[in-house]
């Protein structure tokens, strides 16, 4: 695609080439200009479990007692999660989230937000931030999942960590994000000429 310039390490792509497909998907400036809007540490948390994939009604439910801050994991229990089916999000690697949520759960006993109010949160954190492209907790989620993919998670590992029931979901996030075609690239590129 002319004018268009990927760099899967730093960005998906650069916010003036978006596409209607790819508007839901922050750049990590994008995403370090919204945490830095955050207007409290409620903003944080919300930007934080986002991009670890958690949908905006398990953001507005997580609780203290299901983070573990030894393993670096959030359980989400059966019960707040989407078709009743609990799953374990690990956050120990992604140190920026890893502080937040020490730091949101040492203060806090709970998010204690309503799926709207995450939601109106995140719209008034992207508008701070100068962010011209629509901005949903769920975009959050799909940020994640393509920084996942570009580094390296397989179709499994994504399906697992963000709770799907079928791995076509998590095929698509690893198509979107180029990772596929750029490791082939890497491998092989050189027999091409």
């Amino acid at each position: 695609m002319a004018g268009k310039k990927v760099d899967a390490m730093n960005d998906i792509i650069e916010s003036k080439a978006r596409t209607v497909a790819l508007d839901a998907i922050l750049t990590k400036k994008e995403w370090f200009d919204m945490i830095t809007a955050a207007k409290d540490s409620r903003d944080q948390i919300i930007m934080s479990l986002g991009v670890l994939g958690l949908r905006a009604s398990e953001i507005g439910a997580c609780r203290r007692e299901w983070v573990d801050q030894v393993q670096m994991t959030i359980h989400l229990p059966t019960g707040a999660t989407k078709r009743s089916k609990g799953r374990i999000v690990p956050f120990g690697k992604f140190r920026i989230v890893r502080d937040v949520v020490a730091a949101f759960f040492v203060l806090e006993k709970s998010v204690d937000l309503t799926r709207i109010a995450v939601f109106q949160r995140v719209k008034r954190m992207a508008s701070r931030a100068g962010l011209l492209h629509p901005v949903t907790p769920h975009g959050l989620r799909a940020t994640g999942c393509c920084w996942m993919a570009q580094a390296g998670f397989n179709a499994n590992a994504l399906r697992e960590h963000f709770g799907w029931k079928a791995l076509e979901t998590a095929e698509h996030y690893l198509e979107t994000s180029g990772q596929s075609a750029m490791r082939a690239m890497n491998e092989l590129g050189e027999n091409i000429l």
